[in-house]
């Protein structure tokens, strides 16, 4: 039986051996990352299929009592009470026995209504639509008999011609003066009107008077200038 006898490497076979070793180790740890690297590609991708977000899920709801919601409604305001006419605003007001021109026509109320004056003139015409001509100018009288301040910037005067009660044109004269302001309990107060009226239509005229809207008309009839 032969005996083989074992050989120590030499030192050029160490010198051989070590690079190789290194180069395995090289190879191994490059495997391990590459692997790593997918692994962590992989599981990004997964996330971004859910979202990548991390945000909870909307459908995911928090646990509710099961108490119902108790809302608190406001009551309505109460409904205003209203401080003017309720008549309806389509019907005029109602007017009153007529009296001759130079007579009071009273409201009622302690309001107190007179014809000053009537004159024939020859008319301006002072603004758009305005035409001049003869035209007749009326000066009326308020008396208030309240016990209360009453405006008369809601004071309305008109005036028509012959029994069909033609309507008179409106004249911008400068010698108009509407009612305007407060009239003191006690007090008179005076407004100037000026309207288009041919001289062959003064034998009978109407001056109607409202002191205030949704008030009784006033009506004075009569021959004028």
């Amino acid at each position: 039986m032969e005996v083989q006898e074992r050989r120590a490497p030499s030192d050029g076979e160490l010198e051989e051996t070590a690079p190789r070793r290194r180069r395995r180790l090289l190879v191994a740890v490059g495997a391990a990352v590459l692997v790593a690297v997918v692994a962590l590609v992989w599981v990004l991708s997964t996330r971004g299929d859910d979202g990548g977000s991390g945000a909870a899920d909307p459908s995911a709801a928090a646990p509710t009592s099961g108490a119902p919601v108790q809302e608190t409604i406001a009551p309505l305001p109460p409904t205003p009470t209203p401080t003017g006419p309720t008549e309806d605003v389509d019907q005029p007001p109602a007017a009153l026995p007529e009296v001759p021109i130079d007579a009071p026509a009273a409201v009622g109320n302690g309001i107190v209504a007179t014809i000053g004056s009537i004159e024939a003139i020859e008319g301006t015409a002072v603004g758009p639509g305005n035409i001049a001509g003869p035209a007749l100018r009326v000066t009326v009288r308020i008396e208030n008999g309240t016990a209360e301040d009453v405006s008369l910037d809601g004071v309305a005067v008109n005036m028509y011609s012959g029994a069909e009660r033609t309507p008179a044109s409106p004249l911008g004269d400068p010698s108009q003066a509407p009612f305007t302001g407060m009239l003191a309990p006690g007090a008179t107060g005076e407004g100037v009107y000026v309207f288009r009226v041919p001289a062959e239509a003064r034998d009978l005229v109407t001056v109607e008077v409202g002191y205030q809207a949704g008030a009784p008309l006033l009506l004075f009839t009569g021959p004028a200038a």
